[in-house]
């Protein structure tokens, strides 16, 4: 079945993903990345239409014709693929590019994106990103390099710069957190945290310029005391001192009204 050249999805013939159906590709974006777009498209396949482990897509020359990209287009995305231990790549007769039986880790992280799926909501996520915070923070505060804070700072001094810009304050502030958690030694903790706050941000980004607000009768998403709160959460982390972090992240998850 030929690819469609329009949409972004993966299409498939008549039937269930691993009963015999056959799951091709459309055509990677222009806009952007294309090799993120190759990526994106074969991972939230995976996910959507819950291919099984050994599922087999077809020959690397099948896809790029089916993406419409350069072999050395589609190694780069296999090269991504493979690191996040997603697909797999069989030479010799039968061979091609493979569904891998997915870790623990990874299955959490595929069960993360599933949640758009299932209808949850940009402030469900938020509320546990809010339960986890301490665990992250203490971590960070715990094992940070001096890199790590130089990293912080330029993060905090660009989240200033941007902070009473609805849009890109907003996405300033989910990096400032991603690369805290970044920090984490806790493989779980860090891959549920960044999965969680990838979701949030894609669906900023999807949004536009209609970002999602708390629901919370007079709440100021740009208010001077929250964004001093940031500052405290990169100063308890500099500190090192637990009792700091505590006060930090308690502070950091009061709405300011």
């Amino acid at each position: 079945m030929a690819a469609s050249s329009s949409g972004t999805g993966a299409s498939r013939e008549a039937g269930s993903a691993g009963n015999g159906s056959v799951v091709t590709f459309n055509r990677a974006r222009n806009t952007g990345s294309i090799v993120d777009s190759v990526v994106e498209q074969i991972e939230e396949t995976i996910t959507r239409q819950g291919l099984p482990a050994g599922y087999r897509f077809g020959t690397k020359q099948e896809l790029c014709e089916q993406f419409g990209i350069a072999p050395a287009t589609l190694g780069e995305a296999l090269r991504v693929l493979r690191g996040r231990g997603v697909v797999e790549a069989r030479p010799g007769p039968g061979g091609g590019l493979f569904v891998t039986e997915r870790s623990p880790l990874l299955r959490l992280a595929h069960s993360v994106m599933e949640l758009r799926q299932r209808g949850s909501t940009v402030n469900e996520m938020i509320a546990v990103l809010a339960a986890l915070d301490e665990a992250v923070v203490s971590d960070a505060a715990v094992h940070r390099t001096d890199q790590d804070l130089r990293d912080l700072d330029d993060l905090m001094n660009r989240l200033a710069e941007v902070w009473h810009d609805p849009v890109n304050g907003l996405h300033a502030n989910w990096r400032l957190h991603r690369r805290i958690a970044e920090i984490s030694p806790n493989a779980v903790l860090r891959a549920f945290y960044l999965n969680l706050v990838d979701y949030i941000d894609g669906e900023l980004a999807a949004d536009g310029d209609s970002a999602p607000r708390l629901p919370v009768p007079g709440f100021v998403a740009d208010s001077e005391q929250r964004l001093e709160k940031h500052r405290d959460l990169v100063a308890a982390i500099r500190s090192g001192d637990q009792a700091r972090v505590r006060t930090a992240v308690e502070r950091h998850g009061s709405l300011d009204r």
